[in-house]
């Protein structure tokens, strides 16, 4: 995919009627909604339940996102894959800008239920636990790479639209919790987890970043890279502890 700026993709400024225009359909809910089942739509994207329009819209974008370029995708495209009408999202987005920024906040949604999925087997203050958030971050974002470019293009604009900002931004509360604990109960509760957390999280998206553009630069297959991971991370924990040992052993 030829990764392109939200702001670039967003100059699709198509109005109800232009998008009228391009598509022509039935009634804003597929066939076989009524009775609150799902229906085939195509390239397999799901129905959606009766009255779960904006879901859908937005499950249908994602999945066009993985088939071709962010700029190529328009509101019109959507509604044809949720199998409504070419005026049905605008029940719901304002334009195609809002209904990118709502794709953004529910892939930061589902990073935060992978990093969760993830970390559940792992006690609370462990760096196993934080090694688990690590891994799942670089493998949600090679295994969604379209999805994390549209999350990351959004989250980096000051004047992001504000359902991106507050879900980028409870992602990363929850990921600033975990440091949190984790640093409290390895005896690192005196430093801030933003900035003990930064050279982890930069790494963390770098290995994905690099899986994402060159693979073949790592020469490494998933179980490599999640060792490389938990290498780095519990270096990083012990010698911050080590140096929390000395600094108290000088005070001394």
């Amino acid at each position: 995919m030829d990764h392109t700026d939200i702001d670039r993709a967003g100059n699709d400024t198509a109005t109800p009627a232009d998008e009228t225009e391009r598509v022509q359909m039935g009634g804003d809910e597929p066939s076989g909604s009524d009775d609150g089942g799902q229906s085939g739509s195509e390239g397999g994207s799901r129905g959606y339940h009766h009255g779960d329009l904006k879901s859908a819209l937005i499950r249908a974008t994602i999945d066009l996102i993985r088939e071709k370029r962010l700029e190529d995708v328009s509101v019109a495209d959507a509604a044809r894959r949720a199998r409504v009408s070419s005026g049905a999202p605008y029940r719901h987005f304002k334009d195609r800008d809002d209904l990118i920024a709502h794709v953004a906040a529910e892939g930061f949604m589902r990073l935060s239920e992978a990093e969760r999925v993830a970390t559940v087997h792992h006690p609370v203050g462990t760096v196993d636990r934080i090694i688990a958030l690590g891994c799942s971050y670089t493998e949600f974002g090679v295994d969604n790479h379209e999805l994390f470019h549209v999350m990351w293009s959004a989250a980096r604009h000051e004047n992001a639209p504000e359902v991106a900002r507050i879900a980028g931004e409870a992602s990363y509360r929850g990921v600033i919790q975990e440091f949190s604990a984790t640093m409290a109960a390895q005896g690192l509760g005196h430093l801030d987890p933003n900035e003990f957390g930064a050279p982890l999280w930069a790494m963390v998206h770098g290995f994905s970043s690099l899986l994402i553009v060159r693979p073949k630069m790592l020469r490494a297959d998933r179980d490599s890279v999640r060792k490389r991971i938990a290498d780095a991370t519990r270096a990083y924990f012990l010698g911050h502890a080590v140096q929390a040992v000395d600094r108290g052993t000088d005070r001394g």
